[in-house]
C-alpha cells in the first residue's frame, strides 16, 4: 500500500503526483504573474482536513481562476476556529464555516454572509457491534461531539434527542474536541459513540465502524428538510460588494470545478494525494459522500430552511437579514 504523501500507479500507465508534489505545482501555479497582476486575487482559507481544499485544488490545477476573471491563492488555517478569526479579522477573504455562525455575527452587527458549499452532514458512528441504534440507546454512553459545543450537527442532534425525551448533556457523558484526536479515541475504546464529520465519518466507515444515525435522521426527527444545507463559503458583504468580480467569480469557478468533479472521473486523480485516501475503499467512499452533497440552493431556499432549524433549535431566535447572499 503506498503511504499518503508519496506518488502512486494507478491504471496501468498513470501516475498521481504525491502530495508534495502536487503542493508545489500549486505553489509555483500561484507564483506565475500572468493574470496574477490583472484579475482580482481572492484568499481562500483552507483546513488540513478540510474537503474545499480540493476544490481549490481543482480551480487551480484546471485554471479555472483564471477562466472567470480572478485569481485564487490559498492559505492554511490550523482548525475550523481559526476559519472564524481569519474571516472576521480579514486574514483571508472567503473561508468555509456554517451559516448559524455567520446568523450570530450578524446579530451583532457583522456583515458576514453565507453561500452554499455542501449539504454532507455527518452523523454518530459507533463500532460495528454497537447496540446503539437510536436516540435514546446513546443514554450513559461516552459520546464524542466534533466541532464544539456550538457546533451545527450537536444543535440538530441535541434538539432532536430533546423531541425524544432524551437530554444528552445530562443523559450522556460528553466530550468536545477536534475530529481527528476524537476518531482515535472511538478506534481505541475511549468513546462509545461519535457525532463528527462526514468525512471523519467516511474514514471510520472504512474501518469497519457504523453509522448509527445521521445528522439527516435527527433532521427529520425534527420534521426538517433532509439534508439541511449547513456548511458554505463565508466573506464579508461589504468585501463582496465592493468587488463583485472576484466573489463573482470564484463562486462561479467553485461550481465549475464541482461539476468537473461530478462528470469526469478522471479530475479526481490529480487531488487523491490531497484527500489522503490510498486505499480505493475509502477513496470511494469519500468520493461518493461529496458529490452526494454537491448542490446550490437559492437564498430563499435557504432562508426558509434556516427558519425551520431555527425554529427547532433556538426557541425564539430569529434569523438576521443578510445572511445568505443574492449577489453584489
Amino acid at each position: 500500500m503506498t503511504a499518503p504523501g508519496q506518488g502512486q500507479m494507478v491504471s496501468g500507465k498513470q501516475r498521481v503526483i504525491g502530495r508534495r508534489g502536487l503542493v508545489a505545482m500549486l505553489a509555483a501555479m500561484a507564483a506565475a504573474p500572468a493574470d496574477a497582476r490583472e484579475n482580482p486575487v481572492v484568499q481562500l482559507g483552507i483546513l488540513p482536513f478540510g474537503t474545499v481544499q480540493w476544490i481549490a485544488a481543482t480551480i487551480q490545477l484546471h485554471r479555472l481562476d483564471q477562466a472567470h476573471g480572478f485569481a485564487l491563492q490559498t492559505t492554511k488555517l490550523a482548525n475550523t476556529e481559526a476559519a472564524k478569526v481569519a474571516l472576521m479579522g480579514h486574514a483571508v477573504d472567503v473561508a468555509v464555516s456554517d451559516w448559524p455562525f455567520v446568523a450570530a455575527q450578524r446579530s451583532h452587527g457583522g456583515t458576514l454572509t453565507f453561500s452554499p458549499f455542501s449539504s454532507s452532514l455527518g452523523g454518530i458512528m459507533v463500532p460495528a457491534g454497537s447496540p446503539v441504534r437510536s436516540l435514546a440507546d446513546l443514554r450513559g454512553m461516552r459520546l464524542g461531539v466534533a466541532g464544539g459545543a456550538a457546533d451545527k450537527s450537536w444543535l440538530i442532534l441535541r434538539a432532536a434527542a430533546l423531541k425524544q425525551g432524551v437530554d444528552l448533556t445530562k443523559d450522556a457523558s460528553l466530550s468536545f474536541g477536534a475530529p481527528p484526536l476524537l476518531s482515535a479515541s472511538l478506534q481505541h475504546g475511549g468513546l462509545d459513540a461519535l457525532l463528527t464529520f462526514w468525512n471523519f465519518a467516511a474514514r471510520l466507515q472504512a474501518g469497519g465502524f457504523r453509522e448509527a444515525l445521521s445528522v439527516g435522521d435527527c433532521a427529520r426527527i425534527l420534521g426538517l428538510d433532509a439534508p439541511p444545507v449547513l456548511v458554505g463559503y463565508v466573506f464579508d458583504a461589504l468585501w463582496a460588494t465592493a468587488n463583485p468580480r472576484a466573489i463573482g467569480g470564484f463562486l462561479a469557478a467553485s461550481a465549475a470545478a464541482c461539476d468537473l468533479l461530478t462528470r469526469d472521473p478522471a479530475a479526481w486523480q490529480p487531488i487523491r494525494p490531497l484527500m489522503d485516501a490510498p486505499d480505493p475503499k475509502l477513496f470511494d467512499i469519500l468520493r461518493t459522500r461529496f458529490l452526494a452533497g454537491i448542490g446550490r440552493p437559492d437564498a430563499d431556499t435557504l432562508t426558509a430552511q434556516a427558519g425551520r432549524i431555527l425554529a427547532a433549535t433556538s426557541a425564539g431566535t430569529a434569523l438576521p437579514p443578510g445572511v445568505f447572499w443574492r449577489g453584489a
